[in-house]
């Protein structure tokens, strides 16, 4: 037997050892199971739990959403919808989407604004872009 297998371990933490089938001996420095962890030995929360509320949609609120996203995206964006109603933006988005005019000015805002941009800021994107799709 060598000295290092008959000697305790100093300063270890030692939680349980067991003799396997082969007489090696395994040593567990990390319990077999996690303690009990109650409310008491839990730091204060941070802040105070408020349980998500969801709001009923209504046929009404659906034909508003429709009807202002669609009068004038501009003005009614999703995010400005969702504050409104007081829903989350993406019950927006699948209620009352973009208006395809609406979608092909800003894709036609963002080629010219894409036209405007110098050499350098052209490659800055474009390499972000690539960055991006090599996660």
């Amino acid at each position: 037997m060598s000295s290092a297998v008959a000697r305790k371990s100093l300063g270890t933490n030692v939680h349980f050892t067991k003799t396997l089938e082969d007489g090696s001996i395994f040593v567990s420095r990390v319990p077999k199971t996690m303690p009990e962890i109650s409310e008491a030995d839990l730091p204060p929360p941070v802040r105070e739990y408020k349980p998500v509320v969801r709001k009923e949609i209504t046929s009404e609120l659906r034909q508003s959403l429709i009807s202002l996203r669609n009068e004038d995206p501009t003005q009614w964006t999703v995010s400005k919808l969702a504050k409104k109603f007081d829903i989350p933006k993406q019950l927006v988005l699948s209620i009352a989407p973009c208006p395809k005019w609406r979608r092909e000015e800003i894709h036609q805002a963002k080629d010219a604004e894409w036209e405007n941009l110098g050499y350098k800021k052209r490659l800055i994107r474009l390499n972000r872009v690539r960055r991006r799709l090599m996660w």
